[in-house]
């Protein structure tokens, strides 16, 4: 079924014209050219639908393993980049056959890794190649497919690209009616993915239909699609938002000022109150920009971050959050003179998903854990067909530094594994990781690259909490555990039904840090955790809980 695109008046054509870095071509621009404008009726029309893919397929996220990253030539990149990337991964690039000497001779010149630069051969209308470029898929026994939409622009060689790739590469290619673009969209790998509301107005408005194309061609049963919060032309998700693992997003900030800081202080809060697919509340992450900056049009790959910088004084800022919220990752600073705060490295590059995944699906263990009990992690762990896996192994520490003691994890049939973590005491962090190999020389890690990034962590405790006190009939409160923390602090509440509950940390100049609950006695949880964000700093914090005219309250510390 083909779908009328319904033009937005706010996506005018660019007004100035930009020549790509080797001079030879006057690039499209991101948005419409007037003479597209007199096409739109075009959009949809020059690929056919085919069924889709095996039910279990899912569209990997970008910070999953990655083999390559896709350009196309004439570029608007720099060379760096091309660069540090042919040292890392193979260089991708689309060009046609009477091109590819010239690109030859440019990157060869610049330095380039020639051995890792490989070549699609078929013709190109633009430089936006995450916009019309394919979305890779792991099919339900680990090979590999890609996901064609409709590319939301009249250029009908860009939307012909993914079936090109495909048949160049032996891929199987599933085609979908549905009006899209890559740059509005984010996949976290486990079925949830998200984009604005501009896809539901390319679509004709129809989000029941646009949500059973994502699920059945994507595997994608959780797609959020929201309000773009940018006063920009283009409403395109990767402009202000970065998903930067399953349970972690960078979201853009800018002054209080500028006339997107409600709205994206908004989408923030929103984000830290929705669920990632592990059941758990998303961590956001902030990264400041004057307004002219977009830091979170970055690509990620593998374990270095190519983050667009723009030579002002909020570059280094930027890094560091980056660094904040990926620690253990190279963040590679990117310079490139035509960046536009919605236009940037992201646009203009895609990453490779690696087409021999070894994948590790695990959903971290919940805190707090009970203490003295054994605490079971399971994982699914699946080689690409043709490999074999070699190992599978949990690794886990008591605290937060020191070594890891390995376990083999258990194979219990399905390509599913078990191993059991020792009880602890109350009060203990535990951290842990899982690490898979197999024949072909992957080593894969659930959080990637632990324990060099970060580690699953969980404390224990008793049920009732040790150190409980009553503060007042029927309202008792456990000393928080464990205390001193690092990243989570958790205590028990019992309170009468019917009584006002609040509970909230302050910091020691009185100013309210967080509210953790507040309600009635009878929906206060049982337990009560508090997870600082990345912004607070180290320190003594009062935690506080009231129960109508009675009080209780304990100094805990954070310790970074």
């Amino acid at each position: 079924m083909i779908r009328i695109f319904l033009l937005l008046l706010a996506l005018a054509p660019a007004a100035t014209a930009v020549r790509s870095v080797c001079g030879t071509e006057e690039l499209l621009p991101i948005g419409f050219t007037e003479e597209e404008l007199t096409r739109l009726h075009e959009i949809g029309t020059y690929v056919a639908a085919t069924p889709p893919p095996p039910a279990g397929t899912r569209n990997p996220g970008e910070f999953e393993p990655m083999t390559g990253v896709l350009i196309r030539w004439p570029m608007d990149l720099p060379y760096s980049f091309i660069v540090d990337a042919s040292n890392h991964v193979t260089v991708w690039v689309i060009c046609t056959s009477s091109q590819q000497s010239s690109v030859v001779s440019a990157f060869t010149a610049a330095g380039v890794n020639m051995a890792n630069v490989d070549f699609v051969l078929t013709a190109s209308n633009s430089i936006w190649v995450r916009d019309y470029g394919p979305w890779f898929l792991m099919l339900p026994d680990g090979s590999y497919g890609i996901f064609d939409f409709d590319y939301n622009r009249p250029r009908p060689d860009d939307d012909a690209v993914p079936g090109v790739i495909g048949s160049q590469w032996g891929v199987p290619v599933y085609s979908s009616d549905i009006v899209h673009t890559g740059g509005n969209y984010m996949s976290t790998g486990l079925g949830q993915s998200m984009s604005t509301n501009l896809v539901i107005t390319e679509n004709g408005g129809d989000e029941d239909w646009v949500d059973s194309q994502m699920s059945l061609y994507c595997g994608v049963d959780d797609y959020f699609t929201m309000e773009d919060p940018q006063s920009s032309y283009i409403d395109h998700i990767d402009c202000w938002a970065k998903m930067l693992s399953p349970d972690r997003i960078l979201v853009l900030q800018v002054p209080p000022g500028n006339p997107d800081y409600a709205a994206l202080e908004a989408m923030a809060d929103l984000f830290e109150a929705s669920e990632n697919p592990w059941g758990t509340n998303w961590q956001v992450f902030r990264v400041y920009s004057s307004g002219t900056e977009g830091y979170t049009n970055s690509i990620i790959i593998n374990d270095r971050v190519y983050m667009p910088t723009w030579n002002t004084s909020n570059d280094s800022p930027a890094i560091a959050a980056y660094q904040a919220a990926m620690p253990g990752y190279t963040i590679v600073g990117t310079y490139h003179g035509s960046w536009l705060n919605t236009d940037a490295i992201h646009c203009r590059a895609m990453g490779v998903t690696d087409p021999e995944m070894l994948w590790i699906d695990h959903t971290p263990v919940a805190s707090p854990q009970p203490a003295g009990s054994p605490v079971q992690v399971n994982a699914f762990i699946r080689a690409f067909p043709g490999n074999t896996l070699q190992l599978h192994d949990l690794y886990y520490r008591i605290g937060t530094s020191g070594p890891f003691t390995k376990i083999t994890m258990t194979s219990s049939g399905s390509n599913t594994f078990t191993a059991s973590i020792p009880g602890q005491a109350a009060g203990t962090t535990v951290q842990y990781y899982i690490q898979a190999t197999d024949d072909s020389g992957r080593d894969e890690r659930h959080p990637h690259y632990a324990p060099n990034t970060w580690c699953h962590q969980y404390v224990t405790s008793t049920t009732g909490f040790e150190h409980e006190s009553e503060v007042a009939p029927g309202f008792t409160v456990s000393s928080p555990v464990p205390n001193p923390f690092s990243s989570c602090v958790s205590f028990g509440v019992s309170a009468p039904e019917g009584a006002p509950v609040t509970a909230s940390v302050w910091d020691i100049s009185g100013r309210l840090v967080d509210r953790l609950f507040e309600g009635e006695g009878s929906e206060a949880p049982a337990l009560v955790s508090w997870m600082p964000g990345p912004d607070v700093p180290s320190g003594v914090y009062l935690v506080e809980v009231t129960a109508g005219n009675a009080a209780w309250s304990e100094s805990v510390t954070l310790m970074r």
